[in-house]
């Protein structure tokens, strides 16, 4: 079974083979994201190059430029932000473009949704599924008027990044009903997660932290604490990689208060956005399995109940990467 998930996230992971680029020059892509990059290369496929800025595990609000990045910034065609009003890493990095296509948050017709006394929370807003879609028809625009030869390539990529993250949205959705989780009361540890709870269908009742030095009041705490023994909030949400921050600190404390559980998805980093998608709702779907999230050992245990889900959508899996692969081999 495990073998059988595997091959299917091979398949759908893999690069697609379309037409030969017969000496072409590839249009060379610079996103500030993981996760912006690979929307750009399953959008662009064979004709593009497709980089980023932000290593895995670092923070777009704490990342410097290093000079390799700025170099990086330079020799590229087409620099895809994720806000340069947001996050002053944009504003650095579009300090350094000379004559390149910029792609920003406006070109994306982003939806935002207010969080605790955030009008607009723009954090992790990408891994909202309608904005990721935004951010492909965006790329796909640009693309098509930097190479108006393959315009029809670029669009029908489009499409199809289109129909797999809806495919896979429903496929996450039906894992969490499966689980019995969805639609239940959560707390987010920081702001990035909210756009995966809102995505899945679950009850935001707070956050513990909005913004830089901006925590949750011992008043509001006690509340959660309550909510929690009560029954209402069913888990807290942080993103990985935050575990150790003050804010992860603070929902581990409540976890070993009340032994509500902690669920680390990921926000920033991957190769493919629907997969992305299946294993934040993997994790998700899998915390009533796990004991606690304060020790190592309880994490890496966290995993090995994110296989066994993936393994229960890997018949489905199977056919959808087999399908979608059929098509764009015709």
């Amino acid at each position: 079974m495990r073998l059988a998930v595997a091959l299917a996230i091979f398949m759908l992971m893999l690069p697609i083979a379309n037409a030969s680029l017969s000496g072409e020059s590839r249009i060379f892509v610079v996103s500030t994201l993981e996760v912006f990059s690979s929307i750009v290369e399953e959008v662009g496929g064979d004709y593009v190059t497709s980089d980023y800025i932000i290593p895995q595990g670092s923070d777009i609000h704490d990342y410097s430029l290093t000079p390799k990045d700025i170099e990086k910034i330079k020799s590229a065609d087409m620099i895809v932000l994720a806000g340069s009003n947001y996050f002053p890493i944009d504003s650095k990095i579009l300090s350094n473009v000379g004559g390149q296509y910029v792609l920003d948050f406006k070109d994306y017709n982003a939806t935002l949704y207010p969080l605790g006394s955030m009008k607009k929370n723009y954090h992790g807003y990408w891994l909202y599924p309608k904005n990721a879609i935004g951010i492909a028809r965006a790329v796909y625009i640009k693309l098509s008027e930097i190479d108006t030869v393959h315009e029809s390539y670029y669009h029908e990529r489009y499409l199809r990044f289109l129909s797999l993250v809806n495919r896979s949205l429903s496929l996450s959705i039906n894992l969490l009903k499966n689980s019995g989780v969805y639609g239940g009361d959560v707390l987010l540890a920081v702001p990035g997660t909210f756009y995966v709870a809102e995505a899945f269908g679950f009850n935001v009742s707070g956050v513990l932290m909005e913004g830089p030095n901006h925590f949750s009041s011992q008043s509001d705490l006690k509340k959660y604490e309550d909510a929690i023994n009560s029954g209402k909030i069913k888990m807290i949400i942080n993103a990985k990689n935050l575990e150790n921050s003050k804010a992860g600190s603070m929902a581990i404390e409540l976890s070993k208060l009340t032994g509500v559980k902690v669920a680390y998805v990921d926000i920033f980093s991957t190769s493919n956005y629907s997969m992305l998608m299946l294993k934040n709702a993997a994790i998700l779907s899998s915390v009533s399995d796990v004991s606690s999230y304060s020790t190592t050992e309880c994490y890496t245990q966290h995993y090995v109940y994110i296989i066994a889900a993936l393994s229960a959508l890997s018949g489905v899996l199977g056919y959808l990467a087999y399908s979608y692969r059929r098509e764009l081999l015709r």
